[in-house]
């Protein structure tokens, strides 16, 4: 079975190498792609803790492998500050899930949010029999 990043690399037309750089730029947050080339250049450990969920989810062969990551990500010592916490000047978590899910078998993963709500027919009615 392919890993993440042979899946990605072969529909992205890169190498291993430029894997890290593309997954980086395609789930920073938006706000954050004018302010992060300073970053990186005047403090570029401000990013580790994304490099390192993305090196770690480069190996994932199936949907589970990535959660349990995206889960150490978030209680990583490194993932703490103001920018990463509440200026998300960081990568989106959320955006690598769905990346991840376009290349991977989903099996072990929270079942996706509800596209629309349930109809009428199909909800529950609370019934008194008083």
């Amino acid at each position: 079975m392919k890993t993440f990043e042979e899946l990605f690399c072969e529909a992205n037309k890169c190498t291993p190498a430029e894997y890290p750089r593309k997954v980086f730029w395609k789930c920073i947050y938006r706000h954050a792609i004018p302010i992060a080339p300073l970053i990186l250049l005047f403090n570029s450990s401000h990013f580790d803790a994304d490099r390192e969920l993305i090196t770690h989810v480069r190996g994932a062969q199936k949907m589970n492998q990535v959660w349990e990551e995206v889960r150490d990500y978030f209680i990583n010592p490194k993932h703490s500050g103001w920018l990463r916490r509440r200026a998300n000047i960081r990568i989106s978590a959320r955006r690598l899930i769905g990346l991840t899910r376009e290349y991977l078998p989903s099996s072990g993963s929270p079942p996706p949010p509800p596209s629309r709500p349930q109809s009428e027919s199909s909800s529950y009615e609370y019934r008194s029999d008083s």
